[in-house]
Formats: C-alpha cells, structure tokens, sequence
C-alpha cells in the first residue's frame, strides 16, 4: 500500500470523525460555560465516567431489550411499507384508498396511543408496534419516489417486447427504486429506535426508555444523559449500518429522477371529474379507515370507557348537548398547534435545504453536518424535551426548536439524496461549458431533486405537526396537546381521542395541501 494511500485513508478518518468530535467540544463548551452552572446538563467527561460508577444501570439487558423492540418494529413497517408501495404501483387505484390508512397511521399521535397500546398488549409488542409505525410512511413514500423514478424509455421497451407490470416492476422499477428505498431506510432506522424507545418511555417495563424514566424521577442527571447518549449511539449506528448496506447494495452512480405527473396515463381528466373522484376516494379511505377502527375495537374486546368507536366520538361531536363546546375549545386548541407547526416546519425545512447545499457542494461539510443531523434526530425528544424547553423557555422558541428538530432530518436525508440524482452525463457537460457549482445547482441539481423535495416534504410537514403536540404535551401549557394532556390526566378519553382524530385530520389536510402544490409544479415542467 503507498504512503499516498494510507495518507488518504487517514485524511478520509479525520474528516469523516471532525463533525462528532465537534458536536462533543461544543457540548463540552456548553456545559461548562452555561448548562451546568444551571444543572441541565453535565459535561461529556463526567457523562462517561457515570458508565463506570454505576455498574447497577443494567445497560446491557436494557439494551438489548430496545433493540430487540427496534429489530422487530423496523423489519414489519418496512416489509409493510415497501409492499404497499409496490402494491399502489401495480394498482394505481389502491394507492386512493390506502395511502390515507398508512398516512393515518404516520399522523396519530404517539403519545396519546402508547398508553393504549400498553393496556392491550404484552411484552415487547407496544413498543415494537411504536416502532413500526414510525417507520411504515416514510418507507413508503420513499420507495414509491424510487419505483416512479423508473426512466420512461425503459418502460416502454418492456412494454414494447411483451411485458406487462410485473416485468416492468422486476426488471426496471425495483433496481431504480434502490437508491431512494435505501435513503428511506436510513430514515427508518432511528425512527425505529426512537419508536422503541418512546414506548418504554411511556409505558414499557424495561428497555432504556424505562431506565431513562428512573433516572430522571431520581433525579440523576448523569445517567439521564449518559442513557439519552447510549440512545443516540444506537439510533446513528443503525443510520451509518443502513447507508453501509446501501452502498453495498447500490454501488453504481444513484439513478436521475425523472419529473413525473402524479397522474397515470396521457390522458388527465377534466375538473370535474377529478373533484369526483377525488370524493369517491375519500369516502372509501374514510369507510376503510373507520371500519379497521371498529374492527381493532371488537377483536380486542377493549375496554368501553377509554377506548371510544367512531358512534361515541359521533355522539360527543355532533349528537350531545355539548357539542358546541366541545368544537369550540378542539379548534382554538388546534389553531394554536397549526401555527407552531407552520413555523417549526418552516425552520427546520430553511435549515435543512441549507444544510443539504451546503453537503452537496462540499464532501467536508458533509462530514461535519451528518453526523450532527443525526445525533439531533437520535435525541429521544420526548425524553429530552424538558431540557430543552428549560433551556428555551416555556414560550414559542421551544416548540419551533422541537417541531423543526423532527421535520430537519428526514428533509436533509433526501434533499441530499435528490440533488445527489442529477445525470453525471449532465453535470459534465455543464462544468464543460463553464457553469460554475452553483450554476449546477440551480439549472440540473434542484430539477432533479424536485421529487425528494417534495417528498421530503410530505414526510416532514405531518412529522411538524406531532413534534408541535409533543411540545405542548409536555410543558407549554397551550394548544391542542395540552389539552389532550389534561383529557388524559381527568379521564375525558371522549375529549381525547375526538382530538386525536382531529390532529390527524389535520396532518391530511397538510399532506394533501403538500400533494396539490407537487401536481402543480409538475404538471408546469409537462407543460414545459
């Protein structure tokens, strides 16, 4: 090997470490200049010398544990996302009806059904099923990106030789989905593990999360944070070994995404019948969805006093006396939670496009960024949110730094992904001809990436909208997730889930709001 080489390699080990070894001198920074004079948090020395104080903590077992719960979650949402994603492709029609079940179950907020969930199951299932909701959607969306990235021509020549769907499935849509199914998978894997771990943290009986909860009531600051950085190792490790994975897997250049209109076919139909199908589609996902609701609620013979049917949530919304009311504090609560999801969605979208520039243009930047996306999107938030909020204040900064902090990673992971689709063949020709990388960027990267863009954001602006009601669950006293905090703690599960249905409601409204301006601006490149 030439001293060239292992000079290389070593340079590639010290870029590729400089952003933790960043993220640990600023937290060191921190902590003694600010955070531990006010005992937030300790210093990243006394962190790990808790490891070795307290050999009581039982890591490994509670480890093993949250790991167990991640494995099983992520392995059933992934196998469930990539199936309805090749499912939607093959039957187009499916995708009207399905999508919104799968949306539903990206939409319903965590902290309000762990506890449900706990009640009704046993074992590691809770938190294994926390886990694989949190992964299903942004699998799915990712994969369908990939499967409808296929290049046209190469449609047709199957098409052309004898091949129906499944052939073209097979031999063009699966190996163009591969780039864009494995960034999801990257996604999924600290979702996983934070889906595990938030249901320990809200009503397991072992795991990390639980060890996290009895630190935190004994007030061991330490080993709070200690297992909050055992947390974050395991969420980023399971990033780096998908990615891993994925180059293996895809070793040639990521394919170019082509600018697709939603629509199937040539031929679009008129207004009106868009606007009538588009009903029939939402009375069927309404059926479908209100249907498995019951279903859920009878197989499980669940309990009639906190877990309410679509009849009781009818009554207290339309039928009782106190219907009125009960509209009135649900969309005041709501507007509320509307605007600090707006704003945190906007902050964490503004500073991830940044960051994916910033990543794109620089291999050094990227090794700096990366790794401090991921420890934020490893932070159990709902463990870690106290702390923030003590450190922001009670008021909107908080919920901004939270709501923008869930939304930032996804975004980042395929903008990056996106820009990264643009034809060399293309890129060439342009640096050929004198176009500087910014001039690349604006005329072939953001093109490309307009499918992971919008993407991006189908996934980020549900998940702005929960980080919002995490927030306001947890201490800002205002807003739709007060309130449900405060339905759960008097026992008004008729309050709680009527708010749980609106929120999600809420999350398709914005997702479908999302999907509306993504036809647009494809169907002006068609036009083009």
């Amino acid at each position: 090997m030439s001293a060239a080489t292992v000079a290389g390699r070593r340079f590639r080990l010290w870029r590729e470490s400089a952003g933790i070894v960043g993220v640990l001198v600023l937290w060191e920074v921190l902590a003694l200049l600010w955070l531990s004079p006010r005992h937030l948090a300790p210093t990243p020395v006394s962190v790990v010398a808790t490891l070795f104080h307290h050999p009581d903590l039982a890591l490994w077992p509670n480890m093993a544990t949250t790991l167990e719960e991640a494995a099983v979650g992520w392995v059933a949402g992934n196998a469930v996302g990539i199936s309805l994603a090749i499912v939607f492709v093959l039957v187009p029609v499916a995708e009207a009806a399905l999508l919104r079940v799968a949306l539903a179950s990206y939409c319903m907020p965590v902290i309000a059904i762990a506890p449900i969930l706990d009640v009704v199951l046993s074992g590691i299932a809770p938190a294994a099923v926390l886990a694989a909701l949190s992964v299903v959607f942004t699998t799915l969306i990712g994969t369908l990106v990939g499967l409808r990235s296929a290049d046209a021509a190469s449609l047709d020549l199957v098409r052309a030789y004898g091949g129906g769907r499944i052939a073209q499935l097979r031999k063009v849509r699966i190996p163009a989905a591969r780039p864009a199914t494995f960034a999801a998978l990257q996604i999924a894997g600290p979702a996983a593990v934070l889906g595990a771990v938030i249901g320990e943290y809200l009503g397991g009986t072992r795991g990390l999360g639980v060890a996290m909860v009895n630190s935190e009531q004994g007030l061991e600051v330490n080993q709070t944070w200690l297992l909050a950085s055992i947390i974050t190792a395991l969420a980023g490790a399971a990033y780096l070994v998908t990615g891993a994975a994925g180059r293996l897997a895809v070793p040639w250049a990521q394919v170019s995404q082509q600018i697709a209109s939603p629509a199937n076919g040539d031929r679009r139909p008129g207004p009106l019948a868009r606007t009538v199908r588009a009903l029939a589609y939402a009375v069927v996902s309404a059926a479908v969805i209100i249907g498995l609701w019951q279903a859920l609620i009878d197989v499980l013979h669940l309990n009639p006093f906190f877990a309410k049917g679509p009849a009781d949530i009818w009554q207290y919304l339309v039928s009782s006396p106190t219907a009125g009311s009960s509209w009135h504090q649900l969309l005041s609560a709501l507007a509320i939670t509307a605007r600090d999801a707006a704003l945190g969605y906007a902050a964490g979208t503004a500073a991830a496009a940044a960051a994916a520039v910033a990543v794109v243009l620089s291999r050094t930047v990227e090794h700096t960024v990366m790794p401090i996306a991921m420890v934020l999107r490893s932070v159990p938030l709902v463990a870690m949110a106290p702390l923030l909020i003590l450190v922001f204040g009670q008021g909107l900064t908080s919920v901004i730094v939270i709501a923008g902090i869930i939304s930032f990673f996804p975004t980042l992971v395929n903008v990056v992904y996106g820009l990264r689709s643009a034809p060399a063949s293309a890129v060439d020709v342009a640096v050929a001809y004198g176009a500087s990388s910014l001039m690349v960027l604006r005329k072939i990267r953001v093109p490309c990436a307009l499918p992971a863009i919008f993407a991006s954001a189908r996934i980020a602006a549900p998940a702005a909208t929960l980080g919002a009601v995490v927030a306001e669950w947890l201490a800002t006293g205002r807003g739709l997730g007060y309130q449900m905090l405060e339905a759960a703690n008097t026992s008004d599960f008729d309050f709680l889930w009527a708010a749980v249905i609106l929120i999600t409601l809420f999350a398709f409204l914005v997702y479908n709001v999302v999907a509306t301006a993504e036809r647009l601006v494809f169907s002006r490149y068609h036009e083009a």
